[in-house]
């Protein structure tokens, strides 16, 4: 009997399980990175790295970078938000739904809506994003107005970026095992560029190169390089 007390007790002075709710917050938000990323700060405590779910800007490298983080600045900068956490990243970031307060504005949807960022399909929770992504490309709005060749979604670009360094040390390799006495040509190969979701069987039947976006897992590891 007394065992069971002792078992009882210390089940009471266990931190009881901490709901998703609980998680949630209010703040203001401080410094914008780019069109989908944020600090937010709480009445109490540190700000939090916050990054909206289900949207991915363009690189501030990338044509409308700067455009984007411009429109995201316009809609929330020290304004005061209501933030929805979703989930913790492996690098401490909170995925999130932001709301403006006082109007409720769902912050991720009206960049959509208004052409500043790309739904990222691969791991879409809200379908709604896709059809205000449709009419943004219909009416050619924010980005969507640019030229074709401006309109390279993030994740592609991310994965280029970091193919450089690898390409210019083959060229390099190339040009050394000729006797250096030509440079050696980097190859040039026609490629796709394929969105999250895409049927796999239909890009092996294309027959050409294909650029896959990661698996989540590594996703979550590039994004952190931005």
């Amino acid at each position: 009997m007394a065992r069971a007390w002792l078992v009882l007790a210390a089940a009471c002075l266990l931190p009881a399980a901490t709901s998703a709710d609980e998680l949630d917050f209010s703040g203001t938000v401080g410094r914008i990175f780019d069109g989908d990323s944020f600090l937010v700060r709480p009445a109490k405590g540190r700000d939090v790295d916050v990054r909206l779910q289900d949207i991915d800007a363009p690189e501030k490298s990338q044509p409308y970078g700067n455009t984007a983080r411009a429109a995201l600045v316009k809609l929330i900068a020290d304004r005061q938000v209501f933030v929805d956490v979703i989930e913790t990243d492996r690098y401490g970031r909170k995925v999130v739904r932001v709301y403006r307060e006082p109007d409720r504005l769902d912050v991720a949807k009206a960049m959509v809506r208004d052409g500043h960022v790309w739904v990222y399909r691969r791991t879409i929770h809200d379908r709604s994003f896709i059809e205000l992504e449709d009419a943004a490309r219909a009416s050619r709005r924010g980005l969507w107005a640019l030229p074709p060749d401006d309109r390279l979604p993030p994740w592609q670009y991310r994965y280029l970026q970091r193919q450089k360094p690898k390409r210019a040390a083959r060229v390099a390799l190339e040009g050394a095992q000729a006797g250096g006495f030509h440079q050696a040509i980097a190859p040039v190969t026609a490629g796709v560029v394929i969105l999250p979701g895409a049927e796999r069987g239909r890009e092996i039947r294309s027959r050409w190169p294909v650029v896959i976006p990661q698996p989540v897992e590594i996703a979550d590891q590039l994004d952190a390089q931005r």
